[in-house]
């Protein structure tokens, strides 16, 4: 059966879209499982053209960056302080803007990412060797505000303007280094900072998760989980209250299950082996049954998810088999 094109994007020709895939769907008991894992094959299928274009341009990004950096070590002390800022931001500098000139040229665009890497690189490198080389004192963490405070709104404005993910990626990172500075020279607790941050970068990232810059969504649930898990173990370390490990690590597993974070879940494992691990060594070092009941909780556990796993797929199947409404 062949149905019509629609010739707009509207959300009246995706609606009509999607009910027609419904139907086949019904019609020839296709699950939601197997129209992803085909979206999945034939993605990749289109992909694997391009993977050879794009080892090579980052292979010679790296190559420049390499040779660049080389070469300034080689001529370092024969340079003045003039020509030492103008060879470490320069070429950040006009990094960046070739990386913003790519992004309005559909052919150039995968070019954009190694370029704005390599900005992000040397930008900072050289504002830090301009205020070493020009400004008085030694106050190296009012000099890395400076640097990562004007570094984070440049990249925010231009994600502002471009809407790259790049972009998005850098100028949080700026933004993160900067914040993480200003708590500290405020002399905020660490324990308080720690835990607040972790919880913004997770919240962050999943607004990221749920948007068309989901790939890096992952690099920041890792550092969220990992900065959340180690906060909270700073603060109840040989302390009655360290049994609060335990359900902040369930926690983040649930959460994982629920945001489809595989990173998130990653984390949230590692945390209660952690937590088990520390605990066993705090308090059962020495009780053989301990190890036994935590094998036969392990079990229970599994069988529990397995009754669940087979229900869902019971409830999914049901469903399927469900007429259309109206």
């Amino acid at each position: 059966m062949r149905y019509p094109q629609p010739d707009t994007h509207s959300k009246e020709s995706k609606a009509q879209a999607l009910e027609q895939i419904g139907t086949l769907a019904r019609e020839h008991g296709i699950t939601l499982d197997e129209i992803g894992a085909h979206l999945t094959r034939v993605s990749l299928k289109d992909k694997s053209s391009t993977w050879l274009t794009r080892l090579l341009g980052y292979v010679g990004a790296v190559f420049v960056f390499g040779g660049l950096a080389l070469y300034m070590a080689m001529i370092w002390d024969d340079l003045n302080s003039g020509a030492r800022v103008i060879i470490t931001f320069g070429p950040g500098i006009v990094a960046f803007m070739m990386g913003i000139i790519t992004l309005k040229d559909e052919r150039f665009k995968a070019a954009s990412t190694p370029l704005f890497l390599k900005a992000s690189i040397l930008q900072p490198l050289g504002m830090f060797v301009f205020l070493d080389e020009y400004s008085e004192g030694d106050d190296t963490q009012l000099a890395a505000l400076i640097v990562f405070g004007i570094l984070a709104v440049q990249y925010s404005l231009s994600f502002l303007g471009f809407r790259r993910t790049s972009l998005l990626f850098f100028g949080y990172i700026f933004y993160n280094a900067f914040a993480g500075i200003l708590m500290d020279r405020c002399e905020v607790d660490e324990d308080v900072f720690g835990v607040g941050m972790s919880l913004s970068v997770l919240m962050v990232a999943w607004s990221i998760d749920r948007s068309i810059h989901k790939p890096i969504a992952a690099f920041w649930y890792f550092i969220g989980g990992l900065g959340l898990i180690w906060s909270v173990y700073d603060i109840v370390d040989h302390s009655p209250s360290d049994i609060v490990l335990l359900p902040v690590s369930i926690f983040m597993m649930w959460v994982s299950v629920r945001m489809h974070s595989r990173t998130l879940l990653l984390v949230g494992t590692f945390g209660l082996l952690g937590f088990l691990t520390y605990y066993t060594d705090e308090y059962f070092k020495d009780v053989t049954g301990w190890p036994i009941a935590l094998m036969l909780m392990g079990l229970l556990l599994i069988g529990i998810s397995y009754t669940a796993v087979q229900l869902s797929h019971k409830i999914k199947r049901d469903t399927a088999l469900l007429p259309p409404e109206g």
